[in-house]
């Protein structure tokens, strides 16, 4: 983790310039302040304030008119933005930081996410529940039983399932427990949990053996939610991502998009795959799911890995 922040803290994400380059500029401002937020949540106290300092740098833009654009941009990067924007500021209140003009824009742009709200895959709906939720927002229709066309309520075969799909999967998981915000709730049936047991179980081996670090780390993070810790695919999948991360303490192998992207290779592609090996291992390792589904508080020790 001290290898990942420090490759964090030379990253520098302007969301307008990366939207120049064709690139989702919030969604990866979102994805930079989340990796923060994940260490700030495991961080000893005296490391906590240093890291809000360096977030306060991440989210400078925010406090910027130029930044609040979400009433005039198109509807292409509308809808590509619109997830990150309203997760930018759920994040930086649960960091402490003042959103009260960040909550005035989200205000001015209500009519046009229930306008959007009908394009939306099931996983997306299912958060914009809780984003909805939480900016006291009025819903356009019911969003909270989205998932029942998702892709577990449709059990589809794992061997069926493409890579978006597998995405989707995980964030529907993501989705119920907030991004693992939400550790003290069951919300799945018993037959849902069978699903996903050998669904995720087969998943892991699929891209450990492809050498995929970004859907194998969001995988395993969705089993440690679900509290299938006991999974041989698990502790597989644990190692993998230990091994797997690159010197420079990112995650994520990507020479043919590289060739295309340039530096912008980081922004585009690495960052996000680093902030889902982040968030499995401080999970796993540092913020373990209770015992019992009911309990708010965390279990007292974290029982590492056997070696």
């Amino acid at each position: 983790m001290e290898k990942a922040r420090a490759w964090l803290d030379n990253l520098r994400v302007d969301p307008l310039e990366l939207r120049t380059v064709g690139i989702k500029g919030k969604k990866k401002l979102v994805e930079q302040l989340d990796s923060y937020y994940r260490l700030w949540q495991v961080a000893p106290e005296e490391q906590k304030a240093k890291l809000l300092e360096r977030v306060r740098e991440v989210v400078a833009i925010t406090y910027e008119a130029r930044y609040h654009d979400m009433a005039t941009t198109g509807d292409r990067w509308f809808k590509q933005d619109a997830t990150s924007y309203l997760r930018a500021a759920v994040l930086m209140e649960r960091l402490g930081l003042e959103t009260a003009l960040y909550r005035e824009e989200i205000k001015k742009i209500h009519g046009r996410l229930n306008d959007h709200m009908g394009k939306r895959g099931p996983h997306q709906r299912r958060v914009f529940h809780w984003y909805y939720k939480h900016f006291n927002l009025a819903e356009p229709f019911p969003l909270e039983g989205a998932l029942e066309a998702g892709v577990i309520a449709r059990r589809v075969e794992p061997a069926k399932l493409t890579n978006d799909e597998v995405y989707a999967l995980t964030h529907e998981v993501y989705a119920v427990y907030e991004y693992g915000d939400r550790r003290d709730i069951d919300p799945f049936d018993s037959a849902s949990k069978a699903y996903l047991r050998t669904t995720v179980e087969e998943l892991i081996r699929r891209y450990v053996a492809k050498g995929d670090p970004d859907l194998a780390g969001e995988l395993v993070e969705c089993l440690h939610y679900l509290r299938m810790q006991d999974s041989p695919a698990y502790a597989d999948g644990v190692r993998f991502l230990l091994d797997s991360q690159n010197p420079d303490g990112s995650w994520g192998t990507y020479a043919r998009q590289e060739k295309r992207l340039g530096e912008f290779v980081n922004h585009g592609f690495r960052l996000h795959t680093t902030l889902v090996a982040i968030g499995a291992l401080t999970a796993i390792f540092e913020r373990p799911m209770v015992s019992e589904p009911g309990r708010s508080e965390l279990a007292e020790e974290s029982e590492p890995l056997e070696p």
